[in-house]
């Protein structure tokens, strides 16, 4: 306990020494997109709303041992990918987008060198990736918000205070509404989910749903409701089908960036597999075994109870849904893998079976570049070829990285 407050003390003796602000040059960029750079006593510095090459003054926000996290005040040399914020809810502190300040084709070059840099550290040798955008894209359709006094709001940047927000050109529009003019009692936080193409919509209230007021159209549940196996779900519409998305199972966060990826996987496969078995691992509510599984023997493995339901309503007859964790998948020969995990990425435990199964092709796709690079790592080394990849740009506007990545098997 001693050493305890000892070590308290010390941080805020340092903590004391940066308060009156730092001038820094930025010389890389980390892989949560904060500019890095280094104090005159050599520490490194992790500083938000910073970019390469930048000279800024910095006020620090908190000090470790070895690295302190900054925050720019003031810009003296500017990048020419710096942009003006527009919005006045980023300017009040809001954490929503990150990236407001970048150039929008600049964010993807930043995406990839992260990657890039995450790849070189595991020891990847990759090619340059393609880089794709979104087209007609409307914004979010998923909406995670804290509620203060009955509204709807985003946690500020590096706080757990919420910035109320009048407007937000993140979202769609349908769900803006529920966002901006919701009210949501007494309730802590709220879920806003919307099928941009079915006009369906949906809000989880937590813990519970007393005193809510949106549209008549908006079904309304609570996570008590749901915790005692209340079922609710909404409908959406892409690639030429109609989805049920249960209100805790997971979703892409808009439907030109599911479109997005069906699109490049569909891609990879076409082009580099035959058509026998596919795997469809952490398969959600079953978007690509839905997609891609068309005259194929299809298993598609979820462990969530609400997306494997979703899934065995979504996905056709000649598809076996598996509520298991993937790990515990006995594998069975495949032709294609395809594999999503979360943000914690597949890790040695899932890649061991997934790879019994020796597919001839496998397809990646990433929300994380570390967690990315190692299981690439691992797959390579179980003998795979790393033959091409994307990056998608699925959460414009933010330091958040998709990529999909196609494994060929080594002859």
């Amino acid at each position: 306990m001693f050493a305890e407050l000892i070590e308290g003390l010390r941080r805020y003796r340092r903590l004391q020494r940066y308060l009156r602000g730092v001038e820094l040059r930025v010389t890389a960029t980390a892989r949560d997109g904060l500019g890095v750079a280094r104090s005159g006593d050599g520490r490194v510095m992790f500083v938000e709303g910073a970019l390469v090459g930048e000279l800024v003054t910095a006020e620090v926000i908190s000090v470790d041992r070895r690295w302190s996290r900054a925050r720019v005040t003031d810009v003296i040399e500017e990048s020419p990918h710096r942009v003006p914020v527009a919005c006045e809810h980023h300017l009040a502190g809001c954490g929503g987008c990150d990236m407001l300040h970048v150039d929008a084709r600049a964010q993807m070059q930043m995406k990839t060198s992260i990657v890039l840099d995450q790849l070189t550290r595991c020891g990847v040798d990759a090619p340059m990736p393609s880089l794709r955008m979104l087209d007609a894209d409307r914004g979010r359709t998923t909406v995670r918000a804290a509620v203060v006094n009955g509204r709807a709001g985003f946690r500020a940047r590096g706080s757990h205070d919420v910035v109320i927000v009048e407007d937000c050109g993140a979202v769609d529009d349908s769900a803006e509404e529920l966002l901006v003019d919701g009210r949501y009692g007494s309730a802590e936080s709220v879920f806003i989910r919307v099928g941009a193409r079915t006009g369906e919509r949906m809000v989880v209230v937590a813990p519970t749903a007393d005193e809510v007021s949106v549209p008549p159209d908006v079904m309304v549940v609570s996570s008590d409701e749901l915790d005692s196996a209340r079922r609710a779900w909404i409908h959406e519409e892409l690639s030429g089908r109609r989805w049920r998305i249960s209100a805790r199972s997971f979703f892409q966060n808009r439907p030109a960036g599911a479109e997005a990826l069906i699109d490049e996987v569909s891609e990879m496969v076409e082009a580099l597999a035959d058509d026998g078995p596919l795997v469809d691992a952490y398969a959600g509510v079953g978007l690509f075994a839905g997609t891609l599984g068309d005259g194929r023997k299809v298993t598609a493995i979820e462990k969530c109870v609400h997306a494997a339901a979703d899934a065995r309503v979504n996905l056709t007859t000649n598809a076996k849904v598996l509520r298991i964790p993937v790990e515990r998948w006995r594998s069975s020969p495949a032709s294609v893998l395809i594999a999503d995990p979360a943000r914690s990425g597949l890790g040695s435990e899932a890649v061991r079976p997934l790879l019994s199964c020796q597919p001839k092709l496998i397809v990646l796709v990433s929300c994380n570049p570390s967690s990315f690079a190692a299981d690439a790592r691992r797959i390579i080394d179980a003998g795979y070829l790393l033959d091409r990849w994307t990056v998608l740009d699925l959460f414009p506007l933010t330091s958040h990285i998709e990529t999909v990545t196609a494994f060929v098997k080594a002859d």
